[in-house]
């Protein structure tokens, strides 16, 4: 059995080796990818000389001048000097310098091209930039493969007896090895170990994004339908309060105060613009990075400044729904934070390396098979 296991593990390795290398080291360039893009939007804001940030009201008014409409979000840092986001639509995005209110030129549109051919390359090996559908399904099985790989890899790591040394020569880089190959021994199965789990992880998400019956799974283990393109899985908002437009408009500035509260470590407020008779408005706090729900609080706020109403801003998602979210923040670590970005930059990194390792082994036994045969064939 055990012969069986490593040749499969052998021949898919040498297969879908170049597949997995293309996804591992895309996958490391992509790991604090929305950190840098940030980054990247923050330093194109040109602050004038002298000139202070604008408060919520006057941005506001900035955004309506800049087309903005009911029912757009508004999105203020916790940052003053970082750029405001107004979204139109899902791909119909303005960014406000927060001194002057003026709509700035695609900030850090240079990094964010980078990474989405970056990201075409690790979805659907597009490197052109349009996608080749038999690339992307070879690139898709290339990862379930990859799965297959790390089931194989744990019947072939398992130590044949359970004693400290024998386990920790598969637990720890040895030193003072007497050649590559022993090396590239030790680290292939060092590595696999320690990034198992994270790598699983990745797999096991990235196949839900290529395969609509792994999507299907997802939601049918909750006993749910997909839902359709267009439609949110999780409801639409609550409609703002029907009634007479207040008699008192309070400041915007107010209103942030009243959504954040005495807690200063929100990140971003975003704020769903109301048209003039609304009574009230949603304001979403986020504590997070932006992706993670838990921490991430939906207030809906009365205009005229007498303080958030009971009902939240957006129905509750589906149970689905949250799983099918938390799956697709789980593949890039960002679920966890920066913590689990750099875990699965880091697991990424050691694919990378398993990658190198396999075939630099595969190829020296690929090379001493065929001495042996030429051997056996000169006697």
């Amino acid at each position: 059995m055990r012969r069986i296991i490593f040749w499969t593990h052998f021949v898919f390795g040498l297969m879908a080796g170049l597949f997995i290398l293309s996804m591992s080291v895309t996958g490391v360039l992509l790991t604090y990818e929305r950190q840098m893009v940030a980054g990247a939007r923050a330093a194109a804001v040109e602050r004038p000389d002298g000139a202070e940030p604008m408060d919520a009201d006057a941005l506001v008014a900035a955004a309506l001048e800049a087309g903005a409409a009911p029912g757009n979000t508004l999105t203020l840092s916790s940052d003053p000097g970082a750029p405001v986001q107004l979204s139109k639509g899902r791909r119909d995005q303005v960014w406000l310098n927060p001194y002057t209110g003026e709509a700035m030129e695609e900030p850090g549109h240079a990094l964010e091209a980078f990474f989405s051919r970056v990201e075409q390359i690790h979805r659907w090996l597009a490197f052109t930039g349009k996608r080749n559908e038999t690339l992307a399904a070879m690139n898709a099985a290339a990862n379930l493969v990859f799965g297959g790989l790390l089931l194989s890899g744990i019947f072939l790591w398992w130590p044949k007896a359970w004693r400290w040394p024998i386990v920790k020569a598969q637990l720890f880089f040895r030193q003072g090895l007497p050649n590559a190959k022993a090396r590239h021994y030790n680290w292939h199965h060092v590595l696999a170990v320690w990034s198992l789990v994270p790598l699983a992880a990745i797999v096991l998400s990235g196949a839900v994004f290529s395969y609509g019956w792994a999507n299907s799974l997802v939601y049918a283990a909750f006993g749910e339908k997909v839902p359709q393109r267009g439609r949110p899985p999780g409801g639409a908002e609550v409609a703002a309060e029907a009634g007479p437009a207040p008699a008192e408009i309070a400041s915007y500035d107010l209103l942030v105060a009243q959504a954040t509260g005495d807690k200063a470590n929100w990140k971003r407020v975003t704020l769903t613009l109301p048209a003039p008779e609304d009574a009230d408005f949603a304001v979403t706090v986020d504590h997070g990075n932006g992706v993670q729900a838990s921490k991430q609080k939906v207030l809906r706020l009365a205009r005229d400044g007498s303080g958030p109403r009971a009902e939240a801003g957006a129905a509750p998602a589906s149970p689905a729904s949250k799983a099918r979210r938390f799956i697709r923040f789980l593949h890039t670590g960002e679920i966890f934070g920066v913590l689990g970005q750099t875990i699965a930059g880091l697991a990424s990194l050691a694919s990378v390396v398993l990658v190198y390792t396999g075939i630099s082994l595969a190829i020296r036994r690929l090379i001493r098979m065929r001495k042996a045969a030429q051997a056996a064939a000169a006697k």
